[in-house]
């Protein structure tokens, strides 16, 4: 008979096999070998979803057992039978009991991973008897004795291995363990890179990596990062620090830090990556091959799994946001996200830009015009012929970072509305279209700014539209002027999204309604509408 467990082992193994192999599509490879890891890709996708609808299905008869279980009760019946894991009371032992809180302070969080109280961990009653007659000073003080259900299963078998090598991998299965049967549940993501090739590898293919080789992200930020070194804890402890940045006060508020590890050979250390982006260590360096370290290792996972959750629950709720370091890969385009900036990426360049009727050449010089628009994005890092591999791959690295835009109050659609128009006011005057001027393409970077991306849909105008040219996505024929896309078309394209915008809202003043009709009459420019009584009088 399946169990949850092995269900949810199984997600996990799919989930780093699509992570090992959407790595390899970043690659450079023949266009063959590529189209036999897309069909591997679709398969393991599909193999996921079965898995995650088998795994809802036994969390659901886990429910109708429980609620069996309280009648039977009720009824003075025997329920032992029906219920046989006890997880969800054997993993109590091992967290933290009424964490209402999160910690301040560094020293602070190093009592919260190694309490003075600390928890016990369940194991089976072969493995807690023959350590008690091995070391019984550890075993009372560390281990409590259980049966055979899912939890302690786990941590027996934890306590047995030789966990050098493996942190990455325990710390993502007690977390499975904790999300499964402890009170606190949330949904997170790990992400494995250890793998990537590295500098100092075996290998004598290398690069260098840009992500450290493990994260947990939720709520789309990134909650704990870790780095797994052969050498020392040292060279982890800077290649971590290299990676960080400030912890965004849009994306984490008030939250102080987050979470961090090192870990080389048997060595494993805690970490706290503070909101200047300090990476501080926390707590005592653990040798994982003594029983005693080992013991604290595993608990002191439980309790991260507790501040974790705490974390999520006090960050800013904000729609649209991408975790640092993760990946969003849709066709052959490719965005990884940085603390600082976003690496965009499209494979197949040149049909990319014959199918988008646009060249490198624009899209530069749009870049070259928004440099002093905070409206515009802003490229860094690129040297001047480093925007095109040889393989064909368009690579660009811009900021600032940004977020779905929050559209809640009348004030906010003008703030947008302004800074849309700013940024359009500049392509125009340099003789540029966007071309897709839509919500999905306007992000917010802080509470009173907004940002037009994706540039490299903008075309010099007036662009007459060839025979056979595919409409971008929502365009229209009265947007057009004539057989045109001109810079009244990109007006028209913001007054049809601010009138989506505006639907909704119960109270909305004539002065915006009417700059909204003007916008889609095509009766003013972008430099006009920025003179618009609507956006120019902070008053209305």
């Amino acid at each position: 008979m399946t169990t949850i467990l092995e269900v949810q082992d199984g997600i996990l193994k799919v989930q780093g096999e699509l992570e090992e192999l959407r790595k390899c599509l970043q690659e450079e490879m023949p266009e063959a070998e590529r189209a036999h890891l897309w069909k591997r890709e679709d398969h393991l996708m599909k193999k996921e979803e079965q898995l995650m609808r088998k795994e809802e299905q036994l969390m659901r008869e886990k429910e109708q057992l429980r609620e069996k279980e309280l009648l039977l009760m009720q009824s003075g019946q025997n329920s032992t039978a029906l219920l046989q894991d006890r997880s969800e009371e054997w993993i109590k032992h091992m967290l933290i009991p009424g964490l209402t809180t999160l910690p301040q302070h560094d020293y602070d969080l190093a009592n919260a991973l190694f309490p003075e109280k600390h928890g016990k961990l369940p194991v089976t009653r072969r493995m807690y008897h023959e350590r008690l007659m091995q070391k019984p000073n550890v075993t009372k003080s560390f281990l409590i004795e259980a049966d055979d259900s899912a939890v302690p299963t786990l941590l027996t078998t934890a306590l047995w291995m030789d966990v050098s090598g493996l942190v990455g991998f325990f710390l993502r299965y007690i977390f499975v363990l904790c999300r499964s049967y402890s009170p606190s549940k949330f949904t997170y993501q790990f992400f494995s890179y250890c793998n990537e090739r590295r500098a100092g590898s075996c290998s004598s293919s290398t690069k260098e990596r840009s992500r450290p080789d493990t994260l947990l992200t939720a709520s789309g930020c990134t909650f704990l990062i870790g780095e797994d070194k052969l050498s020392s804890l040292s060279d982890a402890e800077a290649d971590l620090t290299a990676r960080v940045r400030p912890l965004s006060t849009m994306f984490y508020g008030e939250l102080q830090f987050i979470l961090g590890y090192i870990a080389a050979g048997s060595a494993f250390q805690w970490l706290s990556i503070g909101k200047s982006g300090v990476v501080r260590r926390v707590g005592p360096t653990l040798d994982l091959s003594t029983d005693v370290d080992r013991c604290q290792y595993l608990l002191s996972i439980g309790y991260a799994y507790q501040l974790i959750k705490k974390m999520i629950d006090s960050v800013p709720q904000v729609p649209g946001r991408h975790a640092m370091f993760t990946v969003d890969i849709v066709g052959d385009r490719t965005l990884c996200f940085f603390p600082d900036r976003v690496r965009k990426s499209i494979k197949n360049f040149d049909s990319f830009c014959r199918e988008m009727m646009t060249g490198l050449d624009v899209i530069l010089r749009a870049y070259k015009a928004g440099e002093r628009c905070s409206s515009l994005p802003q490229l860094m890092g690129n040297k001047s012929d480093d925007y095109i591999s040889r393989t064909g791959t368009y690579t660009v690295q811009i900021s600032p970072l940004g977020h779905a835009p929050i559209l809640r109050s009348e004030q906010s659609i003008r703030t947008m509305a302004k800074n849309v128009c700013e940024a359009l006011s500049v392509l125009h005057e340099a003789g540029l279209v966007h071309r897709d001027v839509r919500l999905p393409n306007v992000v917010q970077v802080s509470q009173e700014q907004f940002m037009l991306i994706d540039l490299e849909t903008v075309a010099a105008y007036p662009f007459r539209l060839p025979e056979g040219f595919q409409y971008f996505r929502e365009w229209s024929i009265e947007m057009l002027e004539g057989n045109s896309y001109t810079p009244m078309s990109d007006m028209y394209q913001l007054g049809r999204l601010l009138k989506k915008d505006v639907h909704w809202m119960t109270e909305i003043s004539e002065s915006a309604l009417q700059f909204i009709r003007k916008l889609r009459s095509k009766e003013c420019t972008a430099a006009m509408a920025l003179s618009d009584p609507w956006l120019s009088d902070p008053v209305l």
